[in-house]
């Protein structure tokens, strides 16, 4: 009976430490910006000591690209200790503005998991075999099945580099451009039926706004660049429901809101 119980207990310990790893999953290089409308990614370095990174690869949807040969926009390959670099993703594919996978590899052979050190998805489903979850999820950085939804884009990951997942990423915090933009407009009214409006509140130059639904489907495209004062947009097309709008100007402000058509 002892030896039943003492066996029971171990096999209890040992599925507790088992599923301690699996969420909580160290990653020294992570992904902690993705914006699909860009194609820009900013990873960051989580740990203690630099990391070269030229020789890593990006992963989306089956395509592949070098970061050693993607735009970068800012920081350094050589990734020191708590530092950034933000690069244009070079995959084949890109980031889909809809949906998409993207993982991180140390080398450019992909079928291997450990080679994985950083996934994310987005929007909605697509085909299994068209993306890298199988190995993320065996690495213990996604729960299958699960995508960033719901969200403006652009995202950012808010763990500390030890957690995973879907929860552990969301709508990036407003920049100062967008914290100007964002002040500078008025969308109305909201919840709305067959119309909404895009009323400047002070003198600015807008470049366009796109609407799309929650699962990130671009539904329209709407030129902003000759408004004067106020734009209306038509809303007859779209069925009742939840979506968002995005908003961009020329100094690179993006404002994303969203609205319920009833």
């Amino acid at each position: 009976m002892k030896t039943t119980l003492l066996k029971k207990s171990i096999h209890l310990l040992l599925f507790s430490l088992l599923l301690l790893i699996t969420t909580n999953i160290y990653s020294q290089i992570r992904l902690t910006s993705v914006d699909p409308f860009t194609d820009q990614v900013t990873i960051h370095n989580f740990g203690a000591t630099m990391v070269p990174i030229g020789g890593y690869w990006f992963c989306t949807k089956r395509t592949y690209g070098a970061l050693a040969t993607a735009t970068n926009i800012s920081g350094s390959l050589d990734l020191a200790a708590g530092a950034d670099v933000t690069l244009v993703v070079n995959t084949g594919s890109g980031l889909d503005n809809v949906s998409s996978d993207l993982s991180i590899y140390t080398t450019n052979v992909f079928g291997v998991a450990t080679n994985m050190v950083d996934f994310m998805q987005y929007g909605a489903a697509f085909p299994n075999l068209s993306g890298r979850e199988n190995e993320a999820v065996s690495q213990g950085y996604w729960v299958a099945g699960t995508f960033i939804l719901g969200d403006p884009a652009p995202w950012s990951y808010t763990g500390d580099g030890t957690q995973n997942g879907v929860n552990f990423w969301g709508s990036t915090p407003l920049g100062i451009n967008d914290e100007i933009l964002n002040a500078s407009l008025s969308v109305y009214p909201n919840p709305s039926n067959n119309v909404l409006n895009i009323k400047k509140l002070q003198n600015i130059d807008l470049n366009e706004a796109v609407i799309y639904d929650v699962t990130g489907r671009l539904l329209s495209a709407i030129d902003l660049s000759q408004t004067i004062s106020e734009k209306t947009i038509d809303l007859n097309k779209i069925s009742k429901g939840i979506y968002f709008i995005r908003i961009s100007d020329d100094q690179g402000g993006v404002l994303a809101k969203r609205f319920i058509k009833e």
